[in-house]
């Protein structure tokens, strides 16, 4: 009798040891795993409020991209650079002319007379015609030339691979910027990924990105910094992330548009660094979208978005009202 209630006891007791592995089983699936409690999440810091958006999308212009490609605009026209091509591009999507141009298209700048094209270390300057009119020097194998524009009739260069922003007259390189300029506590162009971007206002002053201190810096064709303004923040007044940001533009007034990486969205600052609005918050673009390349045609923000292959064109809501 003795030995029945041990048998007995034993039974239970090993079906009790069944039930809990099965609900431990149970719990441990991935759909059931509690929430890490460390996880890593920014999705609080996408939502941006409404009152803040100032544009609105007024089209899509779909283009096919194989590659690298570069984007800007000049009298109200669009200019892409990307499979051998240069095409010239209303706003409305209407392809208005193209020339042949290099496999290697990293950016692009056009001014009156001329349409420079960066490669990954030269510059090949053509007319609007499509003629090609030079290449710069080489300044090393390893540099990695993210943008340029023009500047007093020169050619100014973002180097990621060297650090550097070049300046060319013509084929010949005439200057460089280290981004140092003998301040204490400026220690040159950080660089953690190839998005060095930069940009000449309509006032003729060099804004450049440091991504690595997520800061726009001013400089003079002496290489001395003129001005300058950071902010680090997940917050939308700020930029997050390890390189940011990774794209811009200017506007009148010395405003500045920025394209970020990582959480993509669009805003405009002053040129005193004042978050003045956002262009396209996080939620319309893709999950996997890179950084777009931005431009600007008056108010209206033309961006490069190389995942959906699509040009998009932002206008300030006011604009669409009053149409």
């Amino acid at each position: 009798m003795k030995n029945k209630y041990i048998s007995l006891f034993l039974i239970i007791l090993a079906l009790l040891i069944v039930a809990v592995i099965a609900i431990e089983y149970v719990n441990s699936k991935p759909k059931k795993a509690k929430q890490n409690p460390f996880e890593y999440n920014v999705d609080e810091f996408k939502q941006v409020d409404p009152k803040l958006i100032s544009h609105a999308e007024k089209r899509q212009i779909k283009v096919k991209l194989n590659g690298k490609a570069g984007i800007t605009t000049f009298d109200g026209k669009i200019y892409l650079a990307a499979n051998n091509t240069v095409s010239v591009i209303s706003p409305e999507g209407k392809l208005l002319s193209s020339f042949s141009a290099s496999d290697d298209t990293r950016a692009i700048a056009v001014s009156a007379t001329n349409i420079a094209i960066a490669e990954k270390n030269q510059v090949s300057v053509f007319d609007h015609a499509g003629n090609f009119g030079y290449s710069t020097a080489i300044v090393s194998d390893s540099s990695v030339f993210t943008s340029l524009a023009f500047w007093d009739g020169d050619i100014v260069v973002a180097d990621a691979g060297k650090r550097r922003i070049y300046i060319f007259e013509k084929e010949k390189l005439i200057a460089e910027i280290e981004g140092i300029s003998g301040i204490e506590n400026l220690h040159g162009f950080i660089i953690p990924s190839a998005r060095f971007d930069l940009a000449v206002n309509d006032e003729n002053e060099l804004w450049v990105v440091n991504p690595g201190m997520h800061a726009l810096q001013q400089y003079t064709r002496r290489g001395a910094l003129a001005g300058s303004w950071d902010k680090a923040s997940l917050t939308i007044e700020g930029f997050s992330g390890c390189c940011n940001p990774a794209q811009i533009c200017t506007l009148s007034e010395g405003r500045i548009v920025t394209s970020e990486k990582s959480m993509p969205r669009i805003k405009i600052y002053s040129r005193n660094g004042e978050l003045l609005s956002v262009v396209a918050p996080p939620n319309v673009f893709g999950k996997n979208v890179e950084a777009l390349e931005v431009a600007a045609i008056g108010e209206t923000i033309v961006a490069l978005d190389t995942e959906q292959q699509l040009i998009r064109i932002f206008e300030k809501k006011t604009d669409i009202l009053n149409e």
